[in-house]
């Protein structure tokens, strides 16, 4: 979750600690306004902590799938975790990273010590029981929710959906976990307390990583399971202690009629058929997947799995991280005029494409090293390998247009219209089905992925153009200028890189993996070289600006032009 951005002035508000009264001069307040070393210190505990959340995911499910590959057990998991995770996420999670923190913090900058006990002590029982009644229905309505979610493995392979019953019975009991924890991060955050809830995911996948290594071995995928569920109780252990510190006691107060509470809720309905938007949409391609008929060491819901994993990180990394630092700018943009909020869009989608069209290059061209170098040891087969890679090329085709999407999202929030995208996600639920359809008979899998991302640019193509209705024309010839030069200069990259590659492969064995390695390193680092330089020579205007941000970053002083 983001940091929350506290009031200036010389003190803070009264707040609420452990039932005491705060005046905000004491050391020990948590709502004082952050001095800009204690931000520096803040921004660089998360992202240490992204870094290694994300290091250990990696090994997490490199060692997955050493251990099952793209096996039906695999296939099995995702069902059961997708299962107890998307109505998890559409009730309790989701929610409370929306609608819980700006509702908590109003009510401690108000300073009422009893209103903030009835907020909190409400919230965390209304989630405990929805938790709890969520694991008691889950458990019982496993046998009929698991085959919804992939309903073809009915006809292709029955064995995977009851195995995929068992394991989601495991997963929505860690779903009490999951939700204790949402809210304990929701409530660090909002006491300014955000090195504790970034360190929690990394605790995470650390003891799942230990679970695996010694549950799996003797109890099959339901080990993973297993290991997920001690994962989530660890990560609502670890936050325990420090939301103690800042005040929070359990208590019987349930007050649904709190006016807090009452705003929640109502903020919350929203909220849920947007998330539910998102997750069906994420999640179709899954439920097609069931229907091919799986192969010898491959099936095809894993493979899918494993390839949007890939195509997401880069996602992941620049996009969503533009998206959040540009997202302040286009608040006030927003206010000051449209033609401001015009520009920061424009320069965001210039950014999506001058970093993401690489990334895209670097997928389609080495789709297949990729895939080997990361993921084929063990059980994890050759052809599972060219299974995902062509998987990964379907996705690679709509990573810009599913990059771009988190852009101009923001630029709708910023014009505090949160409705239009998803109303326009309602439309694409239905594109994406029909086109998954079609597209899977002429060409499997990778037809599949391939319709995801054909309707990513739909979904992208439909919100600009409602934009451009509501604040004027776009600046769309900067944007076409960067989207030729980056694309030219990303086929610059392919063909280097795949030059590089074969070149390599004379040099060193790429039969073993720390030939492969080497070769795909090689490869990496001379696209990256390429495409710089055909960017340069193109003159990308986007280049100069990332040495611009680059250099801003050493000298702590905004060079002209950025916003």
């Amino acid at each position: 979750m983001s940091p929350l951005a506290t009031r200036d002035g010389p003190r803070a508000p009264p707040c609420y600690n452990g039932g005491q009264m705060s005046t905000g001069s004491e050391p020990a307040s948590s709502h004082r306004p952050f001095a800009a070393g204690g931000l520096a210190r803040a921004a660089g505990v998360i992202a240490a902590s992204t870094l290694a959340s994300r290091g250990l995911g990696l090994i997490r499910d490199i060692l997955i799938a050493a251990l099952f590959g793209a096996t039906s057990a695999k296939s099995a998991f995702v069902i059961a975790y997708y299962v107890p995770f998307f109505i998890q996420r559409l009730l309790v999670g989701g929610i409370l990273s929306i609608v819980f923190i700006p509702v908590l913090s109003e009510v401690l900058i108000k300073g009422d010590p009893e209103e903030t006990r009835q907020v909190v002590t409400s919230t965390l029982n209304l989630v405990l029981l929805v938790g709890l009644g969520l694991v008691v229905a889950g458990v019982l309505a496993a046998p009929i929710l698991v085959p919804i979610a992939a309903p073809g493995y009915l006809h292709t392979n029955p064995a995977v959906l009851t195995t995929a019953v068992d394991l989601s019975r495991v997963m929505f009991v860690s779903m009490v976990f999951l939700a204790l924890s949402g809210f304990l991060t929701g409530f660090l955050n909002a006491h300014h307390r955000f090195a504790v809830p970034a360190l929690a995911p990394v605790v995470f996948n650390a003891v799942i990583i230990g679970g695996v290594l010694t549950l799996s071995r003797a109890q099959g995928i339901r080990g993973v399971a297993l290991s997920f569920l001690l994962g989530w109780a660890a990560q609502f252990a670890v936050q325990l202690p420090a939301a103690r510190r800042e005040g929070l006691r359990w208590g019987t107060t349930l007050n649904l009629r709190h006016p807090g509470i009452r705003e929640m809720g109502r903020l919350a309905i929203p909220a849920m058929l947007g998330l539910a938007i998102i997750e069906i949409n994420s999640n179709v391609a899954r439920f097609f997947a069931s229907f091919l008929p799986p192969q010898p060491a491959v099936d095809y819901v894993a493979v899918l799995d494993y390839a949007f994993t890939i195509n997401q990180a880069p996602v992941g990394i620049f996009a969503l991280s533009l998206a959040t630092a540009l997202f302040p700018t286009m608040s006030r943009r927003a206010v000051e005029g449209a033609a401001l909020l015009r520009e920061t869009t424009s320069l965001g989608l210039r950014g999506i494409l001058f970093t993401m069209v690489p990334m895209m290059a670097v997928m389609l061209a080495l789709s297949d090293p990729l895939v080997r170098v990361i993921f084929q040891r063990g059980a994890f087969a050759p052809a599972a390998t060219h299974a995902v890679a062509l998987g990964l090329v379907g996705f690679a085709v709509g990573s810009v247009p599913y990059a771009a999407y988190y852009v101009v999202t923001r630029t709708f929030y910023a014009l505090h219209d949160t409705r239009t995208p998803v109303r326009v996600g309602v439309y694409m639920i239905a594109l994406n089905a029909a086109a998954d359809l079609v597209l899977m008979q002429w060409l499997g899998h990778t037809g599949i992925a391939l319709a995801t991302s054909l309707v990513a640019f739909a979904n992208v193509g439909w919100l600009l153009v409602i934009l451009r209705r509501r604040l004027g024309r776009f600046d769309g010839a900067a944007i076409l200028g960067t989207g030729v030069r980056t694309v030219l200069a990303g086929a610059v990259l392919a063909l280097v890189s795949l030059g590089t590659l074969q070149a390599a492969g004379r040099v060193v064995n790429p039969a073993r993996f720390s030939g492969a390695a080497l070769q795909l390193a090689a490869a990496l680092a001379a696209g990256a070289v390429a495409y710089l330089g055909a960017c340069a020579l193109l003159g990308v205007q986007e280049l100069a600006l990332l040495g611009a941000l680059l250099r801003r970053g050493r000298a702590r002083r905004p060079p002209a032009g950025l916003p």
